[in-house]
């Protein structure tokens, strides 16, 4: 007797997380492109995305998002960054990539910092290690409704929320 239902495959995990991340990448390319790609691509790469949602695939984004450290996420460096006040993510490299609710990759970012001699600015440098989420993927947050990759400010707003 199976253990899924009709229809349904076995995945690998990280194998799925590849393609979420491939898709994200993709589709965040063609959004970026606007007028310089084909209406046929957009449409293709939207469809992508869609599909993976609709099969309870989804990914989050970090861009714009207040850094807390008790975020799942893996941070890969932290640049000082002129203009800020607060650690913020300044890049998701990879998202983080759920599957119905139950996170299977965590997502990397790289964190901006406000530099040293700016108001609000650090007063001793980091450890990347220290600042680094040791959590599995399994017991990260999980995202607020299946999405397509967000923009600075839908995060900001969901983050608000929170």
């Amino acid at each position: 007797m199976s253990q899924f239902p009709p229809g349904a495959v076995a995945l690998d995990a990280r194998a799925l997380a590849e393609v979420a991340t491939a898709a994200w990448r993709l589709h965040n390319k063609v959004v970026a492109s606007v007028g310089e790609t084909p209406p046929g691509v957009r449409y293709h790469s939207q469809a992508l995305v869609d599909a993976l949602a609709e099969s309870g695939v989804q990914t989050r984004s970090y861009d714009g998002t207040a850094f807390d450290p008790g975020l799942r996420m893996r941070v890969l460096a932290y640049q000082p960054t002129p203009g800020l006040t607060r650690d913020e993510v300044i890049e998701t490299v990879r998202p983080a990539v759920y599957l119905h609710g139950a996170a299977i990759a965590m997502g990397e970012v790289i964190v901006g910092t406000p530099p040293e001699d700016e108001p609000g600015g650090q007063d001793e440098p980091r450890s990347q290690e220290n600042q680094q989420s040791q959590e599995s993927p399994q017991s990260q947050e999980s995202p607020q409704s299946p999405q397509s990759p967000q923009s600075p400010q839908s995060q900001e707003s969901e983050d608000a929320e929170r």
